[in-house]
């Protein structure tokens, strides 16, 4: 089912983005920027929501009654979703007159003219997402020791994502973008030290596949 919800909400996202820029004024209209700016940040969140609720969930991390398929049900969520907002990001950097980005720019990066190291963190962050949940979709036909080593992937796409996030932006240094980025990313670092560093607190056994 999040993976219906997830495209019904791309195919929405990318609609929106493309209407906008339609319809945006040819000169001075921002509404293209504006969206592919909103939905990069709401990717960088839900990746990082994604990330964090799978170390709780591989923890069997319980805060009350049910939670942990409230946890399972909000890392599988989140995580579809990233790709999602990233899908309205990315049809916003096609369209835009600002940067003129080409297809090639998108799918690899490195590149672009503006800024091609920071955007291939980017496209890097993009295509390990891809991988880990591909092969999430198909875990039923894996065997559980490659899916889970698959799946560690997902730290470096969201390093990939944090690094693209803060240097490729024109709103990655900002006061508030700066305080979000960190402490999402300290949250993270403290969940990654009690996971490598906490095996003790949690009954050992094989953690649901998402």
């Amino acid at each position: 089912m999040s993976w219906r919800i997830s495209a019904l909400i791309a195919a929405g996202l990318v609609i929106g983005v493309l209407t906008a820029r339609a319809f945006q004024d040819p000169e001075s209209g921002t509404a293209s920027w504006d969206g592919l700016r909103a939905a990069g940040f709401a990717a960088y969140l839900l990746l990082w929501l994604g990330l964090v609720t799978g170390m709780a969930v591989h923890m069997k991390y319980r805060p009350g009654p049910l939670a942990m398929t409230w946890l399972l049900e909000t890392h599988r969520i989140s995580s579809a979703l990233s790709l999602s907002f990233v899908a309205g990001h990315l049809a916003g950097v096609l369209v835009d007159p600002t940067i003129a980005f080409s297809v090639l720019d998108v799918l690899v990066g490195v590149s672009s003219h503006y800024r091609p190291i920071q955007v291939g963190f980017g496209a890097m962050a993009v295509w390990l997402s891809i991988i880990v949940l591909g092969t999430t979709a198909l875990s039923h036909r894996l065997p559980y020791v490659t899916w889970r080593n698959v799946h560690y992937l997902s730290f470096p796409a969201y390093i990939a994502a944090l690094v693209h996030s803060i240097t490729a932006g024109t709103d990655g240094t900002a006061p508030l973008a700066l305080v979000l980025y960190a402490s999402t990313a300290s949250f993270a670092a403290a969940m990654v030290v009690a996971r490598l560093f906490g095996r003790g607190w949690v009954p050992s056994g094989e953690p649901a596949r998402p």
